[in-house]
Order: structure tokens, then C-alpha cells, then sequence
């Protein structure tokens, strides 16, 4: 890590308030990069866990209508969608060949080698989700920003296929983003959108997601001497894994891990404080357990809570001021926990969450997601 050198922050104190010298606000492209970070992790967790189905999906054709043991509460059509993608398989683990799947543990066909005469649709649902983040960002050694974040996805799912003994499927999505940051010294306007890949596999119990985003966030950093304009653009992969522990009938414990890498590419600029501000692009990697407890309420209500701890990984980026550098602002590892519901009716799924983030990050985040499954 680059140290800030004693020419460098003599520089600072002496002529600070002079247009040409170092000045927080010269951090800019910094915050907005971190920013990124956070709003890259928001994307691809709500996307995968979107994809991966609904809480319903979660807990299988488990939960048996009260005082009836031949008839399922979830798990069936058109209530929660068809169920092919969520547990095509028989009582001892094998995939099954019939038409819309287990169907809340009884197989369609008198026989699994039968062939398929109602293909799985190109498209299988369509969602819409909506997230805002309301949080103070904490760097080491430098004092914390006020973000406001919202994003706004849209997504389409597909080509569901028999995969070995697991059921696959691709997806797109992408959205926008628009948001600012602020503290004493900046003020920070963002708006940009970004596009993005989803493929899983779901074998039983267990899933895992793949996805990749590429975006571009257009960004004014208004100060005392006017307003800076810059771009960042980005690209990231991320990897999810998550497992469906039944407890009983109405109750999943489901364990997983979130891993990504991010790549955001800094923009230079002349300051309209009068100074040359170099930055170098940012490579960071993060890593976040996470723990989910998902129930069956009652009258096709579901409920969730959950945790998850990121670890945060990289390099930051080097900022240089009319040639001189200084030191890098890294951000700080944070937890986040909350709660959600979630219902359906018909062939639509709309559920809400509200979380709280502590560490690097402090605050609130939530938002609403509505899915349509053909």
C-alpha cells in the first residue's frame, strides 16, 4: 500500500484550502468505486436468489393441508408455479421424466422413462425488483459518507434442462442505478445502469449459481470550487451456494456462501479545483457466509430471516494529486441481517425484505421483488 508521504501531507496542511493541494473531495472516484462494490453485491445477490425461486421452492412439497394427509399446502400449480424446477425427482434422489415434476412428492407419469409431451417454455418467469440502501460508509483513517443508493432490476429466466441427475437454467437481467453520496466536503451524484448473465443448477436440495454483471456508473462530484464529472465502468463475476436443510414440514434452515470478484475502472480527470487527479482501477474480492431460516406461516405466507458476514479483499486504488500520491481509503468488512415475507397468488410471487448492516457499512437496506412464473 502506498504511504502518504511527509512532502505530501506538509503539502496538505500548508496550502490546504488552496485550489491546487490535495482536498478530501479528491477522493471522489474512491467513493464512487466502493459504492460500486456494494451496489455490485446487492445486484448479483438479489438476482441469484431470484432466480434460485422463491421461499416456497425453498421448502418443497413438504407442508400438508391441515387435517388432509393427501393434499399439499405448496409446492403445487398454479399457486406457486410449475414445480418441474423445484424437486423433479423421485423418493430415492433419481430425476424423474414427467411432464411438470414431482408436484408435492407424487410423480406425474406411471412411468419415468416416459417421454416429455409438454416441453418446458423458452422462458419460464419474469421479475421485477427494486432495493434502496440508506447507509454511512466507514473508511479506515477517513470520515464516512452518507449513500443513498437505488436500484432497479428487471430479469427473465429459461431454458430449464435435464442436467445429469439436476435440473439447469439461464438467465438475464440488468437495470438501473441512481443514487448520491455526501459528506462536509462532496457531494456525489450517480446514475448509470448494467446488464448481466445468470446460469444454475439445482440438484435436491443443493443449488449453485453462477452470474456476471458489466456496467457504468456517470458520476458529478459537486464541491466548494464546482463540480467534477467522471465515469466508472465495471465488470464482475460472482459464485453462490446454498443448501436446503428440512427440518420438518414447514421449516428450512438454508446455509450458503457468496464469493465474487469486481474490477471497476477509475477515471482521471481535471478538477475544477485546478489539480490533475490520477487514479488507478480497483480489484476487489469479497466472501460472504450467509444463513437463511425459512418458515411456512400459514395460508401461503412464508417468512425468512437471515444473516451473512462479507469479508472484503483487494486493492483499493492508488489516487495521485498533481503527482503526488496518497494513501489509499479501504473499506471495512460488515454484517448484515433482516427479515422478509413473501406470498403468492396465482402465478405471481411478491415478497419484501428490510435489512441492517453494521461494520464497514451501517444502515438500512430494503426493497420489494415481484415475480411472474409461466
Amino acid at each position: 500500500m502506498k504511504k502518504t508521504s511527509l512532502i505530501a501531507l506538509c503539502t496538505f496542511f500548508l496550502a490546504y484550502g488552496n485550489a491546487s493541494a490535495f482536498s478530501p473531495y479528491h477522493y471522489a472516484n474512491t467513493f464512487s468505486a466502493n459504492n460500486i462494490i456494494a451496489i455490485q453485491h446487492s445486484i448479483m445477490a438479489n438476482a441469484m436468489q431470484t432466480f434460485e425461486g422463491t421461499a416456497a421452492a425453498a421448502l418443497g412439497g413438504r407442508a400438508k393441508l391441515f387435517g388432509d394427509a393427501n393434499r399439499y399446502m405448496y409446492g403445487m400449480p398454479p399457486m406457486y408455479g410449475r414445480p418441474h424446477l423445484y424437486g423433479e425427482y423421485g423418493d430415492d434422489g433419481t430425476a424423474q421424466k414427467s411432464v411438470q415434476g414431482r408436484n408435492g412428492g407424487d410423480d406425474t407419469t406411471a412411468n419415468a422413462n416416459t417421454e416429455r409431451t409438454d416441453p418446458r417454455p423458452i422462458v419460464n418467469s419474469i421479475w421485477l425488483n427494486w432495493q434502496h440502501i440508506d447507509d454511512d460508509v466507514k473508511f479506515r483513517g477517513y470520515d464516512e459518507l452518507d449513500t443513498n443508493t437505488d436500484i432497479i432490476s428487471i430479469g427473465l429466466a429459461g431454458g430449464e434442462a435435464q442436467w445429469g441427475i439436476g435440473i439447469s437454467e439461464w438467465g438475464i437481467f440488468g437495470g438501473y442505478i441512481g443514487g448520491d453520496q455526501e459528506n462536509e466536503f462532496v457531494n456525489i451524484s450517480e446514475n448509470g445502469g448494467y446488464i448481466g448473465l445468470y446460469t444454475g443448477y439445482n440438484i435436491k436440495n443443493f443449488n449453485l449459481s453462477f452470474a456476471g454483471t458489466a456496467g457504468a456508473l456517470f458520476n458529478g462530484a459537486e464541491h466548494e470550487y464546482g463540480t467534477d464529472e467522471y465515469a466508472n465502468t465495471w465488470a464482475g463475476v460472482a459464485m453462490n451456494a446454498t443448501f436446503n436443510l428440512e427440518l420438518d414440514d414447514s421449516f428450512t434452515i438454508q446455509p450458503g456462501v457468496y464469493a465474487g470478484y469486481t474490477w471497476i475502472g477509475s477515471a482521471n480527470y481535471a478538477s475544477m479545483a485546478g489539480a490533475l487527479v490520477e487514479n488507478h482501477n480497483f480489484n476487489t474480492f469479497e466472501v460472504a457466509p450467509e444463513i437463511r431460516a425459512i418458515k411456512h406461516l400459514g395460508s401461503g405466507w412464508f417468512g425468512f430471516i437471515n444473516f451473512k458476514y462479507a469479508f472484503m479483499f483487494g486493492g483499493a486504488g492508488d489516487t495521485t494529486v498533481n503527482g503526488i500520491g496518497y494513501e489509499e481509503l479501504e473499506t471495512r468488512d460488515y454484517a448484515e441481517y433482516g427479515l422478509g415475507i413473501e406470498k403468492s397468488i396465482d402465478r405471481f410471487n411478491v415478497s419484501l425484505n428490510i435489512n441492517r448492516r453494521d461494520g464497514g457499512r451501517t444502515g438500512w437496506n430494503g426493497g420489494f421483488n415481484l415475480k411472474y412464473i409461466f
